[in-house]
């Protein structure tokens, strides 16, 4: 009997260590991986994307996609929705929506989520984060590394999980998946990526000439 649970105990201690020893591999891993991404996109002057989202929510039974495409440079960013264009010149944001030709005018600070800001969406992983290497896998010809994020302060935020999908050949993000606190994901796919087009500042204000008869309803104090 006391050999038998001496085994067990011994199985489990071996166990566990095996476990250790793999998790402080994946972490080198993911962390050099992250390493490289941070080191591209540094180069990067601006980024010019388009992709797909899917928003998947059982509870709610919904199913949504859409498209969108997305430029930023430096801290201001223009984000193009079906139904919104969202538009920041890193003080101010404009929220247009399109249907009814209104735009919501706001103080960045003032409306900043403790969700992923769109300026944000590239280089994520830099601040407020641990990270695991969970696998190399492929989804079709192309060979993608799976980093899982985890908040360090998971208690402000609307998501528990970020998948990072990267692109092993090209190091560069191919798809990002938002696990939330609510049940629902939301998953980002990269469709196309081109850095360092020349994106001029005028991209990332909102100008009302544009919009004929646009209603303008400022929520600036």
């Amino acid at each position: 009997m006391i050999n038998t649970i001496m085994n067990k105990t011994i199985s489990i201690l071996a166990g566990l260590a095996f476990l250790l020893g793999n998790l402080s591999v994946q972490a080198q891993d993911s962390g050099k991986i992250l390493d490289q991404l941070s080191s591209k996109a540094k180069g990067y002057t601006t980024i010019s994307a388009e992709y797909t989202s899917r928003l998947q929510d059982v509870k709610a039974d919904l199913d949504m996609a859409q498209e969108g495409n997305i430029k930023v440079k430096d801290k201001k960013y223009n984000l193009d929705l079906p139904s919104y264009n969202v538009i920041s010149d890193g003080i101010t944001v404009w929220t247009y929506e399109k249907e009814n030709n209104a735009v919501y005018i706001d103080n960045l600070e003032d409306v900043q989520e403790d969700g992923i800001n769109p300026n944000d969406l590239f280089r994520i992983w830099e601040t407020g984060y641990k990270h695991e290497f969970k696998e190399t896998k492929k989804e079709g010809s192309t060979e993608l590394y799976w980093i899982n994020l985890y908040p360090n302060d998971p208690g402000n935020k609307p998501f528990h999980t970020i998948q990072l999908y990267i692109d092993k050949a090209k190091m560069e993000i191919n798809k990002i998946k938002v696990m939330n606190r609510d049940g629902s994901t939301v998953t980002y796919v990269v469709k196309g990526f081109t850095p360092n087009k020349p994106l001029d500042d005028s991209k990332f204000k909102f100008n009302p000439a544009n919009h004929p008869g646009v209603e303008i309803i400022d929520n600036r104090i």
